[in-house]
């Protein structure tokens, strides 16, 4: 098969192979310094392992499925943070305060007298924008509808439409939308009318829709999609009729591109409450429109008017779901689909449900909102050594209604003992379509100082821009079973035997990445999260939850107990099995701060309806998941007014049954045990050790969560003079950069760490012996080359005379031309003398 060259993107092999051993001499000196592509098709590779199947677990995967809906009321003066969690967080943004017709007073007789129009003042955007920071930090991604009513008032909208522009480009101008565009998955046209539902209102005529979608698209940075209420919107704004509506497809990149649909009256009736005009025609469009942006929203609250028609019947609503991708839904789905069992009569073309064969039709539809992605076949190399390539080969089916609108990061990780490697790599999860199957090849060179053994790959997808301490956010987590690793976000596709680099082109291979005509090249650098909670409701690996954080034990349930720099972190295993609708409870005890002689208690408790209680204010920040028979809790400092040296004198975990009168207690964990809380830090880097070249230059570099830190780098255990930003660049490398690299951090409060980095183990010659041309290669040529310099045939070509000194010893004889056969052509065992 035809092979393809890639160019050379890291450090050329340059070393003396004639000083190497033989064995490694003889298997790697005639490779050329261009690297080879191999084709996956070149290359053996094995099963996985892994199981094809889809599970049927319930996946909260970002930017698609439930909303968790937040109803935002803002006032001049007085805009509130809000602190919400969830895959997507749809916020509701009511601005009515600052519009003359909802800001008004009502008379006796029940007239409206006007109010006063008001521009966004200050407070407004900074506080929204914490709330939206508030959403980054917890994991979310959002989505936001500005409106002017939230109580289904007539009219809410300012005195003039020159107003509500006047409101949009405030918003602009702040740069609001621009800032969180990363975690920012739609932006709902909004604003006018009863709700923002762009009816009942001074400016709901078709005209100033249209108006109001020219001035979204301008607003909401381009990246993002917008939304409207009803099709005809869209007609209207594109010119075209509803019976051309059925055969329009969006230019690509366009902004008609961009604009999606939000229904508040979904499966409602037959029009869905209004929604659709022809809803054929209007479908038959979604079905390609909504490839690209968002289509969502609410089920109709009225049951017996939608009984009305059979467009909820799960034989209709299933392939329309699939039809008009419909990525998110509040969670009002109809509970009556509870007595419906999904099976084949329920199934659409191309797609493999057969997971779902018996479970309830909710069920179904509440797993399938949005994308879901599970692994049908997962092929890689059997054995890599160590600064070559891997060869992957995965098939990928979405079995959601939708494909993923927002673009995604995607990450090939590498994994041993809990140390990785990350590097980007050029996947586009937005075209994995509905119930389409996706083949992924994929060619991944190894960084030279992998050591040997078996590492673990992994695929990890997410949303957001977020750097090393945070990678576990907005994470893609695929339906498959036992693939799914919390503590690294990230999905594994299999295992791969790793044998150690010897020859010295593998050994000065230094990155990681995919190899593509434009790869994106990742330093290698090693990464480790042994000492970090994931706070996802499980135990995520062995050294997430060790032992020396175990703070209570009885009657076969844990309660551990661990602290970093900024959060307490709470986990509790306990029997959950009969519990029909589990309430979290934590409380803890320590001294007052305000008050050293009293001690204060601190009492929250979550629901799975999303509910949370705190009997101290702000829980702002606060993160509680659960899964099966474990919760887990991350609190900030501020919440519970912990600082270091702050001991906590008792904790309790206790769940109970809110279906049960009386809220049952189920279990309960309770320890009159001190814990105090240790002044520490995290950090990821994991050592690695490596070979340089004579006069390379390699950056090395430390992460931490702190903020004030201040560093110190060390060459075996020496400080380096100025050497005191969190990187450190070693610069022309000689052998007397061979040794131990650490870096010392200290935090503000004085607290001190010494991370190893690196371990230069060798730095070779940047002579490549051999290469008698200089053409960076050692091969046939060079042999030819050397014989006739030897026997004085010198003419029209000259010789590099250093590297073509192979014995070496400073002069060229025929033992020189010996070494370089043998270089090439290595004698067969036992060795014997090989003739000129």
């Amino acid at each position: 098969m035809k092979r393809k060259k890639i160019p050379v993107l890291l450090l050329t092999a340059v070393c003396c192979l004639a000083m190497l051993p033989t064995a490694a001499v003889a298997t790697t000196a005639a490779e050329p310094a261009t690297q080879t592509e191999t084709t996956v098709s070149d290359t053996e590779l094995v099963d996985s392992g892994i199981s094809y199947v889809e599970t049927v677990e319930t996946i909260a995967n970002p930017g698609a499925g439930y909303t968790t809906t937040d109803w935002y009321t803002c006032a001049p003066g007085n805009t509130p943070i809000h602190d919400k969690n969830g895959s997507v967080v749809l916020m509701f943004i009511d601005i009515g305060k600052f519009s003359s017709g909802a800001n008004g007073t009502t008379n006796e007789d029940g007239t409206y007298v006007e109010g006063t129009d008001y521009d966004l003042d200050e407070q407004f955007f900074q506080n929204v924008r914490a709330s939206f920071e508030n959403c980054r930090k917890n994991g979310s991604t959002i989505a936001v509808r500005f409106r002017y009513d939230a109580n289904g008032k007539d009219n809410p909208e300012p005195a003039t439409f020159d107003q509500v522009l006047r409101h949009i480009q405030q918003i602009k101008e702040n740069g609001l939308l621009e800032d969180y565009k990363d975690i920012l998955m739609f932006v709902e046209t909004g604003f006018v009318g009863k709700w923002g539902e762009q009816h009942g209102g001074k400016y709901t005529s078709l005209d100033y829709k249209v108006q109001l979608v020219n001035a979204m698209l301008d607003c909401v940075p381009k990246e993002v999609p917008i939304t409207v209420r009803t099709p005809n919107i869209f007609e209207k704004w594109a010119g075209i009729t509803t019976e051309e509506m059925a055969t329009y497809v969006a230019e690509p990149g366009s902004d008609a591109a961009r604009i999606g649909l939000y229904n508040d009256g979904y499966m409602g009736s037959d029009s869905d409450l209004g929604t659709y005009s022809n809803r054929a025609a209007q479908t038959a469009w979604m079905e390609k429109q909504m490839e690209h942006t968002y289509y969502g929203g609410e089920f109709s609250g009225n049951l017996d008017w939608a009984k009305k028609y059979d467009t909820y019947l799960p034989e209709n609503a299933i392939p329309e779901m699939y039809r008009t991708h419909l990525s998110y839904i509040n969670s009002n789905i109809y509970q009556l689909y509870k007595d419906y069992t999904f099976g084949a009569e329920y199934d659409v073309e191309n797609g493999d449900h057969s997971a779902y064969y018996g479970q309830t039709v909710f069920q179904f539809i509440r797993d399938h909102l949005g994308y879901r992605f599970v692994i049908r076949d997962s092929k890689l190399s059997k054995q890599v050594t160590a600064g070559d390539t891997l060869q992957c080969q995965l098939s990928i089916e979405n079995t959601g209604f939708a494909n993923p609108i927002r673009k995604m990061k995607a990450e090939v990780l590498l994994e041993k003992d809990g140390d990785y490697i990350q590097t980007t790599v050029d996947i586009d999860p937005t075209t994995w379509l509905s119930c389409t199957t996706t083949d992924i090849p994929l060619t991944i060179q190894l960084p030279g100082d992998l050591e040997a053994g078996n590492w673990n790959v992994y695929l990890r997808l997410s949303i957001g821009n977020q750097d090393i301490p945070d990678s576990t956010l907005r994470t893609v987590h695929f339906a498959n079973a036992d693939v799914w690793d919390g503590m690294l976000g990230a999905n594994r596709i299999g295992t791969v035997a790793v044998t150690a680099a010897t020859d010295a082109e593998q050994l000065t291979q230094h990155n990681f990445y995919q190899v593509t005509e434009t790869p994106m090249i990742s330093d290698g650098s090693r990464y480790t999260r042994k000492e970090v909670v994931s706070t996802d409701g499980k135990r995520s690996g062995e050294t997430e939850w060790r032992e020396d954080a175990l703070y209570h034990n009885e009657d076969n349930s844990n309660l551990y107990l661990t602290n970093d720099d900024q959060y307490l972190y709470v986990m509790a295993e306990m029997p959950m099995e009969d519990v029909v609708s589990p309430v979290y409870n934590l409380q803890i005890i320590h001294a007052d701060p305000k008050n050293p002689t009293a001690t204060k208690r601190y009492w929250m408790y979550h629901m799975r309806n999303g509910y949370v209680y705190f009997n101290q204010g702000s829980y702002a920040g606060t993160a509680c998941k659960y899964n099966g028979n474990c919760v887990e809790w991350k609190i900030p400092f501020s919440v519970l007014e912990l600082e270091p040296g702050t001991e906590l004198t008792s904790v309790r975990v206790m769940i109970q049954d809110s279906s049960v009168d009386g809220w049952k207690v189920t279990s309960d964990q309770y320890a009159d045990r001190s814990y105090v809380v240790t002044d520490t830090f995290l950090t990821y880097n994991a050592p690695r050790s490596m070979v340089l070249k004579e006069d390379e230059s390699i950056s090395l570099s430390t992460v931490t969560t702190l903020t004030g830190a201040t560093y110190q780098w060390y060459h075996d255990d020496v400080a380096i003079p100025d050497a005191t930003e969190s990187q450190y660049t070693i610069s022309d490398a000689t052998t007397d950069t061979i040794g131990s690299y650490t870096v010392e951090i200290t935090a503000p409060s004085g607290t001190k760490k010494t991370l190893s980095i690196c371990d230069v183990t060798d730095v070779l010659s940047s002579v490549k012996m051999g290469d008698v041309n200089g053409d960076a290669s050692v091969d046939l040529l060079d042999v030819v080359l050397l014989q006739k310099y030897l026997i004085r045939k010198t003419d029209g070509f000259e010789i590099n005379i250093q590297q073509a000194d192979c014995q070496p010893d400073e002069k060229l004889d025929v033992l020189d031309l010996v070494v370089l056969k043998r270089m090439l052509f290595p004698p067969s065992e036992p060795e014997t003398e090989q003739g000129l």
